[in-house]
């Protein structure tokens, strides 16, 4: 069903145009979801270029830049160890004399629940990669409320989106996995049909290019766990790091 947004900008005013189309649809006459909770969830991760001719200039922080995508049946925690050891990131998240990480990392999310700068998981993973690493600095922002569409990300999403037009993520690929209320009763084959769709999308979404920069896509397995958080100790926490609503900074005294 379509909608008209209150408030916005229904359409925008433009000559009349007469068109002809011919073509052979090929989509379903309806679009019932057979498992609506079924779903994959796709971390996306744009890097930004900053142009060394501007040092200084807000304008040197473009939008353009390499574009990672973790997708994975279960949410996603933590992307930035695969990112640094991705050949298009180098240029970003390393130096260039020793290939170390660089000192100072700044990360802007969208405020998600496991993205959110606030969360403790959150906290205790910038945490870990500040101390692995050997940062002077991490930092982790997110834009306030109903300002998450300057999130640069999303000028990605607009060319990620459009590659999946008209596609069809099959539920059955490998044989039916749920009885007739839509419910699962095999788990084994349900796990094979997420992998099979992840895939795909990374498949997908792995010959594009935006901007002359490219993207990679990667499925990640539901069991693939990240490395186990430790303990923060109290004072280290209290001595290095600072959080508030929508910022968190960890930085060496």
């Amino acid at each position: 069903m379509a909608r008209v947004s209150i408030r916005l900008t229904a359409s925008n005013k433009q000559p009349r145009l007469l068109m002809h189309l011919e073509y052979k649809i090929k989509l379903p006459d309806h679009d019932w979801v057979v498992a609506p909770r079924h779903r994959l969830n796709p971390s996306v991760c744009a890097g930004v270029i900053i142009s060394p001719e501007k040092t200084g200039d807000p304008k040197a922080v473009v939008y353009s830049g390499p574009t990672f995508i973790s997708i994975t049946a279960e949410t996603h925690a933590k992307d930035c160890d695969s990112i640094l050891n991705l050949e298009s990131f180098q240029e970003i998240a390393k130096t260039h004399d020793k290939g170390r990480v660089k000192p100072v990392v700044v990360i802007i999310s969208d405020g998600g629940p496991d993205e959110n700068p606030r969360y403790g998981k959150v906290i205790s993973y910038a945490v870990q990669h500040f101390k692995v690493y050997n940062l002077d600095a991490i930092f982790v922002a997110t834009n306030a409320l109903g300002r998450s569409a300057f999130n640069r990300v999303e000028r990605r999403m607009v060319s990620l989106s459009r590659e999946l037009s008209g596609l069809i993520l099959p539920h059955d690929k490998y044989g039916s996995h749920l009885d007739n209320q839509g419910r699962t009763t095999d788990f084994d084959l349900e796990e094979q049909h997420f992998e099979f769709d992840g895939r795909t999308l990374a498949e997908v979404w792995g010959k594009m290019v935006i901007h002359d920069f490219p993207v990679t896509g990667e499925y990640v397995l539901p069991n693939e766990k990240g490395a186990e958080l430790d303990d923060i100790e109290q004072y280290w926490y209290k001595e290095h790091v600072r959080k508030s609503q929508y910022f968190l900074q960890i930085v060496k005294c």
